[in-house]
């Protein structure tokens, strides 16, 4: 009898665990959980957008400010991420829609036309751009919509000028390391290896020395390449 009893007690709890986990599932799939998008997407922009913001010189508490003021964004923020490995995560999980909306809404909340962008937010807004799956010419694109510009901290302050689209071919390339005709993903490659060495994140804490040479080796990569991809065809 007991035995029976004790039969009778496993085959109910391996029916009543059967009932929870298919109640679990539907309400997952009520409210759209089943949805490969993760649930944390609106943290992981914020964070990026965080990023971004707070790379033009602001508080914590002000950069948060602008973000919710801004977009109305009201999930939580990671300090200190790697914004290329998130932006990625974010890019596996969004539509080329989303993609481009993130971007953009980065974007607005940095131009101004009254003021200049500083360098180390310009980089963070291309780390942006890459992570998402943009080229450069994206964000160059976008500082043409919104009728911005960026800080040369090396050359006194001033926003830098419009003089890659007065240079020769051949003369852009090689400041790529480049020749002949590169395609975009080979200009990218070359883009990309180069300017990592000469990122702002790389030199903010060295010597103004360090930080102007650094500073004006990234600008002058990164006018050639957006003027490159601009003239490329494919």
């Amino acid at each position: 009898m007991e035995l029976i009893a004790a039969i009778f007690m496993l085959g109910a709890g391996g029916a009543l665990a059967v009932f929870v986990l298919a109640a679990m599932k539907l309400d997952r799939a009520s409210r759209g959980q089943d949805d490969p998008r993760p649930p944390q997407r609106d943290s992981v922009a914020a964070s990026l957008l965080f990023h971004v913001v707070r790379a033009g010189g602001v508080s914590d508490d002000e950069a948060l400010r602008q973000i919710r003021r801004g977009t109305g964004i009201a999930a939580p923020v990671t300090h200190g991420i790697d914004p290329a490995n998130w932006a990625e995560s974010y890019a596996r999980h969004a539509t080329p829609e989303q993609r481009r909306s993130l971007l953009e809404t980065a974007v607005q909340l940095v131009a101004g036309r009254e003021r200049p962008v500083p360098l180390r937010q310009y980089a963070a807004l291309l780390d942006l751009s890459f992570g998402l799956g943009f080229q450069t010419d994206a964000l160059a694109k976008l500082r043409q919509t919104y009728g911005f510009e960026y800080v040369d901290h090396a050359k006194g302050g001033r926003p830098h000028e419009e003089q890659a689209s007065a240079a020769p071919g051949n003369e852009l390339l090689a400041v790529l390391g480049l020749s002949g005709t590169p395609t975009r993903q080979e200009l990218s490659a070359a883009y990309r290896k180069l300017v990592t060495r000469h990122h702002p994140d790389r030199f903010h804490r060295g010597s103004q020395e360090e930080q102007n040479e650094a500073a004006t080796r990234f600008i002058e990569l990164t006018r050639a390449y957006e003027e490159l991809l601009l003239r490329c065809r494919d």
